[in-house]
């Protein structure tokens, strides 16, 4: 089973899209898609504080719209309407996991289901997420994905479940679900991927996290990006976390960028709080060229230090000497931010070969 990560910040909605009179029958229903009924709206969160930079450009709903109802297979038909929800009503289709998404500041969704020619029984139900940015799509991506799927070669990142695709390219985010795990399914849901993905646009934005967070005995495919309460910690935003094998053990690892050193440090002073608040103790360490601060968080250490205004860390490690070792490392691997801003082409950023870009 496919795990996902909960969080319980939301953000403000914007009004719903209409449905497009060029597709009007009713969605039906089916055991493997979202739909749920009766579903309340999650209610408004604060808006957050972190500046968000602007959107690149993307398709309107109906260039969308049209996109994605003429990726279907050859012989395939549409099942139903196509359906586009925004954030406010977001809830009626993916009730559960809209706050999920919400977090990630989505918005908007594009639902469409297709039905093979002689089976009834076997469809693909596609859901293409627009998270206004790369980053924010990325992020979705990573907390949906398992590191062990099997990577696809498809927009800047894929990977496939059985027969179901999840991939992200620029702003967007793609699931191919479908019905039956069955050769037909696979065949025709790498045909639309292949379309979709050809159609959706892209840019030059680089998700910066990708290229900086370390890559020596980092996992592979266990990069995520969370845009709020990474590790539950409502003062970490925008920050990505990886995996590493230290000394025959998995570590945990956080990387955040902030606006300024200044910034960086408040960071370290929220922790530090935090630690002495809900742990043992905490204690500042000078080593390496810096200053560390370990956190006895009651059975395992979390340890954190500032690199301009990087915010890097550990967290959850059984022993002291282990978790302050690897956070010294993690720091002396990290580049200068201010060189990392974007690249001069998207494909900077796919997947390959290297663990630079998190295969």
């Amino acid at each position: 089973m496919r795990y996902l990560p909960k969080t319980n910040r939301l953000r403000h909605p914007s009004g719903r899209l209409a449905l497009l009179a060029l597709l009007t029958l009713a969605a039906q229903p089916s055991c493997s898609r979202d739909q749920t009924g009766g579903a309340t709206p999650p209610a408004p969160a604060p808006t957050s504080q972190i500046s968000t930079p602007p959107a690149e450009p993307a398709l309107s709903p109906q260039q969308l719209a049209n996109v994605v109802a003429g990726a279907a297979p050859k012989t395939w038909r549409l099942s139903g309407s196509l359906e586009q929800f925004t954030p406010k009503d977001l809830y009626e289709k993916i009730d559960g996991r809209a706050e999920l998404f919400l977090s990630y500041d989505v918005a908007g969704l594009t639902f469409a289901g297709f039905q093979a020619p002689h089976n009834a029984d076997l469809y693909l139900d596609v859901y293409v997420y627009d998270m206004k940015t790369p980053t924010n799509a990325f992020g979705i991506f990573s907390v949906e994905r398992s590191p062990d799927e099997p990577p696809v070669d498809l927009g800047r990142a894929a990977c496939r479940s059985d027969a179901n695709l999840f991939i992200w390219k620029g702003r967007y985010y793609v699931k191919i679900m479908a019905s039956e795990e069955t050769d037909d399914a696979r065949q025709a849901g790498q045909t639309l991927a292949q379309k979709l993905i050809d159609a959706l646009p892209d840019s030059a934005d680089r998700v910066w996290g990708r290229a900086a967070m370390p890559t020596a005995d980092r996992v592979p495919r266990s990069l995520r990006y969370f845009n709020v309460d990474a590790m539950g910690l409502d003062f970490m935003r925008e920050t990505y976390t990886a995996r590493f094998v230290k000394a025959g053990q998995s570590i945990e690892a956080f990387l955040s960028r902030q606006d300024s050193p200044a910034a960086a440090e408040a960071i370290l002073a929220q922790y530090e709080k935090h630690a002495k608040t809900y742990g043992k103790s905490a204690e500042r360490v000078a080593t390496g060229g810096a200053e560390f601060r370990v956190c006895d968080m009651g059975g395992v250490f979390d340890v954190v230090a500032a690199k301009g205004p990087l915010v890097i860390g550990v967290t959850g490690v059984q022993n002291r000497r282990l978790a302050l070792q690897t956070a010294t490392d993690l720091r002396k691997q990290l580049s200068d931010p201010t060189n990392d801003r974007q690249s001069s082409t998207p494909t900077n950023d796919r997947q390959s070969n290297t663990p630079t870009n998190d295969r």
